[in-house]
């Protein structure tokens, strides 16, 4: 059997149709980019493509993923958001979005 590449990414940044193909980019924390404030930022490091029903099956196997997150109570359902979850680190009841640990 081959082995399994692995890559690690802080989340997905954009996510396109084009040309029949869902294209996803993963992204990673940079370091200090040189701007005024010397803030990291997220770059776009891999591409996942893939047709639109995979799409769907990985859609549908995140969505059971977060279940069993907030089930275990490692993330908490936000109030009021039709299947929103704040992260871990969050706050609940909190309507921003997520903010970074590393921040």
């Amino acid at each position: 059997m081959a082995k399994l590449e692995e890559f690690f990414a802080d989340g997905i940044g954009e996510i396109t149709l084009a040309g029949g193909m869902v294209r996803m980019d993963l992204v990673s924390l940079t370091g200090k980019q040189g701007d005024e404030k010397d803030a990291p930022r997220l770059e776009a490091t891999r591409r996942v493509i893939m047709p639109p029903d995979g799409f769907l099956r990985s859609f549908g196997a995140m969505e059971n993923l977060v279940k069993q997150l907030v089930d275990a109570g490692i993330v908490k359902q936000r109030d009021g958001a039709a299947g929103g979850v704040a992260s871990a680190g969050s706050p609940s009841g909190d309507d921003g979005p997520a903010k970074s640990p590393n921040f």
